[in-house]
C-alpha cells in the first residue's frame, strides 16, 4: 500500500498545481487568503491549502442556523453521518450507553472514532465514557470527542477536511478532520440571550452568552461564556410516541399486523409464574396452571380470568397471552439539561521576540432522564419462595393461599416455589442523573529562529462523567424480598399496588474518566529552497501524547457484590442488577510518539504539490504505523482548478478494545441452528423450542489487535466561471483494512448450524458443534425436534464466546458537490450556498468464517434466508442514505438581514423489516426548512441585534421507522416546529 502512495506522489509531482484560496468551499463572503485553514496542512500560508477539499462554516453562517450545541451543528455538515451517541436511540442501552449531554463525530458514516477532532489545530480529549456500535456481526466499544464540548458561541469557523489526514495529524484521521477555530482577537463586550419555544412539546430552552476581550500594546486576551438550559421532552406528549405499539400506523401496508412493529414488551407487572420443580402431582392442571405448571396473572375483570386473587388481580392457566407493557409510558425523548462552557485565551508578545499563547477550556453538563423500568433477563429468573406471604400456592394458613375448593388437598402445606417469567418491575421508571466535566489547558510559544519559524505547545485535558441510575432493582435484595414470609415481602401478584418494591431498590453508578497530555514541537520555513515557481515550504516536527481512560462500575456490576442465579451462574456471567450485564472495572493508557514532515512544492506557476510523511509508535500494542500523503492542485486555466490526493490513514485499536477484561453482554438474537431445527423438525411455529432470546455474549480485549489502516483517494475540480460563482466537485474513496469488530452471536449460531449439518444426526456423543457456542443440555422435546431435522441435539444457548478481531476490508466511495454564489445589488447582498454529499458504495467484505458461511449459502448448504450479519452492501441500509445536502439563501441590506436553510437527508431502508419476498421498508427522505429575520439598531451606546427565527418551518415530522419512538433517531430529529428569539448587545465595538 505504501508503494501505491509513493507512486501517487510521483504522479502528483509530474502533473501538479498552483495555490488556490481555500474559500471555494466556504461562504463566498469570507474567501480571503488570510483565512486559509490550518486544517489539512501545518505549513502556514502553504499554497496547497487552497487545493484541499475543505468545507468551512464561518461564524455568521453558524449563528444564522440558530443552534445551541455542537450536536446540532453536525446536523448541518452533510459529510457527517449518523450520530450514534444520541439520547433517543440510546434509551434502551442502559448503563452501558454514553448517556447525558453527548454527541459523536462520524464523518462519511465510517463509524465513530474514525474522525479526528481538533480545537485551534490541536487534538481534543475523548468523552469520559464509551458505548458500543455494531461493527461486523456484533457490538464493539467505540469512543469519540463529545460534539457538545465545542462552544457554539465564540466560534470563528468550523473547518472540515474531507480527506484522510493521518500523515498530517496522526491516528484517527481516517474519514477526515473537524477543526474548530475560536476567535482570538475579540474586542469589547457582547451579551446574548436566546429563548426557544416548541410548538408540539412543553419544552422551553434558554441560552445566555457573554464575550469579553481586550488588548494591550503587547498582547490581547478574551473570554467566552455560554450557559444553556432546557426542559425535558416526554414521549407521552406526542400522539405517536406515547404508545410503543406502532402496528396501527402500518395498517393497509404489506406490514399490516406484523408484530415487528409491536414494540411493547411481554414483560409487565402481570407476570407468568412457573411452579418448581413440578406440580404434576398437585392436581391443579387445567384449573390454576397449564400442563407444564405455569399460570399468568391478569387484571381483575379480564375475560381470561379463571381464579380471583386478593389484590385486584386474577390468574389463569398459561397460554392465553400476556398483558403487554407500553415501554414509552415513562420514557423521555430528550433529557432535562444544563450546560456551561467557558473558553479563555491570552496572547502575549515576549521581549525575546517570541509570542506566548495560552488557552483554557471548561465544560460542565448536568442532565436528568426518565427511562422505562427494568425487566429481568430471560436467563436470570428470580424465585417466589414457597413461604412468600403473597404466594397463591403458599403455605397452609397463609391469608393469600388459594382456597381448598380450588387447589384441593394436593398442594403441599409448605407451599410451592414459583419461578418468575415475563415480569417487569414497572412500578417506577429508572431515573438517570448524569454529570460531566471537561477542562483543557494549553500553553504554547512560537517565534522565529533565523529564517525558520517554530511552534511548540503542551496541553493537558481531563474529562469525567458520573452516571447514576435510580430505581434500579438488586437481584439479591429482590430474591430476599420474594422469600420473605411476612407482609413486608415483595408482592409480584398485585400489579404493582403496595408491592413493597422499595426494599429492593438501589442506585447504580458508572464513573468514567479520560485524560490527554500532549507536547509538540514544529519548525518550518516557506522557502527552504527555491524552484522556478517559488519557494519550497518544509515543516518537520515531533509530538508525544499520553492518553488514558478509566471506567469504574458499581459494586453490583463489577462483582464486588455478587449474585448467583437459579442455574448456579454468578459473576462474570450474572450481575446483581436486574437487566444489567456484569461489567468489570477497566482502565488503560498508552503513550504515542510521532515524527512527521510535510513539504509544499510549487512545481510550476500553475501547479502545487503537498507531500507528507508520519511515523507513530504505540507502547501498548507493540506496533507502529508509517503513512504518507501526496496531494496536488493544478490550475490549467484561470477559472479551473484540478485537485487530488492519495494518502494512507490509520487508527489504533481504542483503549477499551485493548484493555477490557472479560465482559458479558445481553442482546436479543436468533439461534439459527434452533431455527433450522424448528422449521425442519416439526415445530415451525416454535411452540416447543424458542429460537429468539436474550443471548449472552462474552468478549475480551486484546493487545494483539492491529491498527486499522486505510487508503484514501480524492479527485476533484473547482470552477469559477465568474467572480461571484464557485462550483466544486470531488470524488473520494476510502478502503479500510483490519477494521476492529466482532464475528457476532448470530453468525456464530449460523456457523454452529453449518457444523451440525456437515456432521449429521449420527454419532452425537461428545459432539458440541461450534465450540464458541456454549449450550445447556437439551431436553427430550428439543432432542426429538433436532434429530427429526437431521441434526445432533442442541440445548438453549448459555453464552457465546467472541473476541475482538481485525476484520476484512470496508470500502466507501462517493462524491461531493458544492455551489456558492454571491451577488451585490441595489436591493441588498444575496448569497446562495449548496453542499451535498453522495454515497456511491459502502461494503464490509467478508473474510475468515464469514466467507465460509457465504460460500456455504452460495452452495445451498444453508438457507439464503439466514443472513450473515454485518458483512454486506451497507449503502442505503439502516441509516446510510445515498445523499445528504444543506442549501441556504441569505439576504442583507442595511439594518435588515434574513436567511432560509433547507437540510435534506436521503431515503434508506430498515433491514430488520424486510419481508420474506424481499420487499423492504423504505424510510423516505426528509427535508426541513429553517428561517430567520434580523434587525440591527443602536440603543444608546450599544449595538443591538434582534433576531426572530423558526426551525422546521413546515413542521415536518420524521418518517416512520420501527424504533423506540417510531423514527430513526440516529439520523433524524423529530421535535417539530419551534421558534426562537435571539438578542445580542454589543456594548463596545467588536
Amino acid at each position: 500500500m505504501r508503494k501505491e502512495i509513493l507512486t501517487a506522489a510521483a504522479v502528483c509531482v509530474a502533473v501538479a498545481t498552483s495555490g488556490f484560496a481555500a474559500e471555494e468551499d466556504s461562504e463566498p463572503a469570507t474567501r480571503q487568503i488570510e483565512e486559509v485553514t490550518v486544517v489539512g496542512t501545518q505549513i502556514r500560508g502553504a499554497n496547497i491549502s487552497g487545493a484541499l477539499p475543505v468545507s468551512v462554516l464561518d461564524a455568521d453562517v453558524i449563528e444564522g442556523l440558530g443552534l445551541d450545541s455542537g450536536e446540532q451543528l453536525l446536523e448541518f455538515l452533510p459529510e457527517n453521518g449518523m450520530n450514534l451517541f444520541n439520547e433517543a436511540e440510546n434509551i434502551s442501552g442502559g448503563v452501558n450507553s454514553a448517556r447525558g449531554d453527548v454527541g459523536a463525530f462520524n464523518l462519511r458514516d465510517l463509524g465513530t472514532g474514525n474522525t479526528l477532532v481538533l480545537l485551534n489545530g490541536r487534538r481534543l480529549i475523548n468523552l469520559a465514557g464509551y458505548q458500543t456500535e455494531e461493527i461486523g456481526g456484533s457490538f464493539v466499544p467505540v469512543n469519540s470527542v463529545n460534539s457538545n464540548l465545542i462552544p457554539v458561541y465564540g466560534v470563528q469557523r468550523v473547518e472540515v477536511l474531507r480527506d484522510g489526514a493521518s500523515a498530517i495529524y496522526g491516528a484517527d484521521a481516517v474519514a477526515g478532520v473537524v477543526n474548530t477555530v475560536l476567535k482570538d482577537d475579540f474586542e469589547g463586550l457582547t451579551l446574548r440571550f436566546k429563548h426557544n419555544e416548541y410548538e408540539s412539546f412543553a419544552r422551553q430552552a434558554d441560552t445566555f452568552g457573554l464575550a469579553y476581550g481586550g488588548s494591550s500594546a503587547s498582547g490581547n486576551f478574551g473570554v467566552f461564556v455560554n450557559y444553556y438550559q432546557r426542559d425535558r421532552i416526554r414521549a407521552a406528549e406526542d400522539a405517536i410516541m406515547r404508545d410503543a405499539d406502532f402496528r396501527p400506523l402500518v395498517v393497509g401496508t404489506p406490514w399490516g399486523g406484523d408484530n415487528r412493529w409491536r414494540n411493547t414488551s411481554a414483560n409487565s407487572l402481570y407476570g407468568q409464574f412457573d411452579a418448581v420443580p413440578s406440580i404434576s402431582s398437585h392436581g391443579i392442571r387445567g384449573v390454576v396452571t397449564d400442563s407444564a405448571g405455569e399460570f399468568e396473572v391478569y387484571p381483575a375483570g379480564d375475560p381470561r380470568c379463571a381464579v380471583p386473587l386478593n389484590f385486584g388481580t386474577c390468574l389463569a392457566p398459561d397460554g392465553q397471552g400476556t398483558v403487554r407493557y407500553n415501554l414509552n409510558e415513562f420514557r423521555d425523548l430528550s433529557s432535562e439539561a444544563k450546560r456551561l462552557s467557558v473558553f479563555a485565551y491570552w496572547n502575549q508578545d515576549l521581549a525575546s521576540g517570541a509570542e506566548m499563547f495560552t488557552e483554557f477550556l471548561y465544560y460542565a453538563s448536568d442532565t436528568n432522564l426518565n427511562r422505562h423500568p427494568s425487566a429481568p433477563f430471560s436467563t436470570v429468573k428470580l424465585e417466589v419462595g414457597a413461604g412468600n406471604y403473597y404466594n397463591p400456592l403458599g403455605p397452609c394458613g397463609s391469608p393469600n393461599r388459594l382456597a381448598a375448593d380450588i387447589i384441593g388437598d394436593d398442594v403441599p402445606c409448605e407451599g410451592v416455589a414459583l419461578l418468575i417469567d415475563n415480569y417487569r418491575f414497572a412500578e417506577l421508571p429508572r431515573v438517570v442523573d448524569n454529570e460531566a466535566a471537561t477542562w483543557r489547558l494549553l500553553q504554547g510559544f512560537r517565534g522565529d529562529w533565523g529564517t525558520w519559524s517554530w511552534d511548540a505547545a503542551m496541553s493537558y485535558a481531563k474529562a469525567s462523567k458520573d452516571d447514576v441510575t435510580r430505581n434500579r432493582v438488586s437481584n439479591l435484595l429482590m430474591q430476599e424480598a420474594l422469600r420473605d414470609p411476612t407482609a413486608a415481602a415483595y408482592n409480584p401478584f398485585s400489579a404493582g399496588v403496595n408491592s413493597n418494591l422499595e426494599r429492593a431498590l438501589v442506585d447504580v453508578y458508572r464513573k468514567g474518566g479520560t485524560s490527554l497530555a500532549t507536547a509538540d514541537f514544529k519548525i518550518s520555513r516557506p522557502d527552504v529552497m527555491q524552484l522556478p515557481a517559488g519557494g519550497v515550504g518544509l515543516l518537520a516536527g515531533v509530538e508525544v501524547r499520553r492518553e488514558s481512560f478509566n471506567d469504574d462500575r458499581d459494586p453490583r456490576l463489577d462483582g464486588t457484590i455478587a449474585f448467583t442465579d437459579n442455574d448456579g451462574d454468578a459473576y462474570p456471567y450474572v450481575s446483581d442488577v436486574v437487566n444489567s450485564s456484569p461489567t468489570p472495572d477497566s482502565d488503560g493508557a498508552r503513550t504515542v510518539m510521532s515524527l512527521f514532515a510535510e513539504a509544499d512544492l510549487p512545481l510550476h506557476s500553475t501547479l502545487d504539490v503537498q507531500l507528507a510523511l508520519r511515523h507513530e509508535t504505540f507502547d501498548d500494542i507493540n506496533d507502529s504505523a508509517t503513512v504518507g500523503k501526496a496531494a496536488f492542485g493544478w490550475r490549467p486555466l484561470p477559472w479551473l482548478l484540478l485537485r487530488g490526493s492519495a494518502s494512507e490513514a490509520f487508527r489504533a485499536p481504542n483503549l477499551v478494545t485493548v484493555n477490557e477484561s472479560i465482559v458479558a453482554r445481553q442482546n436479543t438474537r436468533t439461534d439459527w441452528a434452533c431455527r433450522y431445527a424448528a422449521q425442519n423438525g416439526g415445530d415451525p411455529g416454535e411452540d416447543v423450542i424458542d429460537c429468539r432470546n436474550s443471548t449472552q455474549r462474552i468478549a475480551q480485549g486484546s493487545n494483539r489487535l492491529l491498527p486499522e489502516t486505510s487508503t484514501n483517494i480524492s479527485l476533484g475540480l473547482v470552477l469559477e466561471p465568474m467572480d461571484a460563482l464557485t462550483v466544486t466537485f470531488d470524488y473520494w474513496s476510502i478502503e479500510k483494512e483490519d477494521t476492529v469488530g466482532l464475528f457476532g452471536e448470530e453468525n456464530h449460531t449460523l456457523l454452529d448450524l453449518l457444523v451440525r449439518l456437515q456432521h449429521g444426526a449420527a454419532n452425537c456423543a461428545g459432539f458440541d458443534g461450534n465450540p464458541a457456542v456454549q449450550r445447556a443440555t437439551p431436553d427430550e422435546d428439543a432432542s426429538t425436534i433436532y434429530q427429526a431435522a437431521g441434526l445432533c441435539p442442541a440445548g438453549d444457548i448459555r453464552h457465546i464466546n467472541d473476541r475482538y478481531a481485525n476484520l476484512d476490508t470496508r470500502s466507501l466511495k462517493g462524491h461531493d458537490i458544492g455551489v456558492y454564489y454571491e451577488l451585490d445589488t441595489d436591493f441588498g447582498a444575496f448569497g446562495f450556498r449548496y453542499v451535498g454529499t453522495f454515497l456511491d458504495e459502502y461494503e464490509q467484505q467478508p473474510g475468515g468464517s464469514a466467507a465460509i458461511l457465504l460460500a456455504a449459502q452460495a452452495a445451498g448448504d444453508i438457507p439464503d434466508a439466514y443472513p450473515v450479519a454485518g458483512f454486506d452492501d451497507l449503502i442505503g441500509k439502516n441509516g446510510n442514505p445515498e445523499y445528504r445536502s444543506v442549501t441556504s439563501l441569505t439576504w442583507r441590506k442595511d439594518k435588515l438581514a434574513t436567511s432560509a436553510t433547507a437540510r435534506t437527508v436521503g431515503s434508506f431502508y430498515q433491514d430488520s423489516l424486510t419481508l420474506d419476498d424481499g420487499i423492504r421498508w423504505n424510510i423516505d427522505d426528509m427535508t426541513t426548512f429553517d428561517a430567520r429575520v434580523d434587525y440591527t439598531a443602536n440603543i444608546r451606546d450599544a449595538k443591538a441585534r434582534f433576531r426572530l427565527g423558526v426551525r422546521n418551518l413546515a413542521d415536518e415530522r420524521a418518517p416512520l421507522a420501527d424504533r423506540y419512538f417510531g423514527y430513526f433517531a440516529d439520523m433524524h430529529t423529530n421535535l417539530g416546529r419551534h421558534y426562537y428569539f435571539d438578542l445580542r448587545l454589543e456594548l463596545q465595538g467588536e
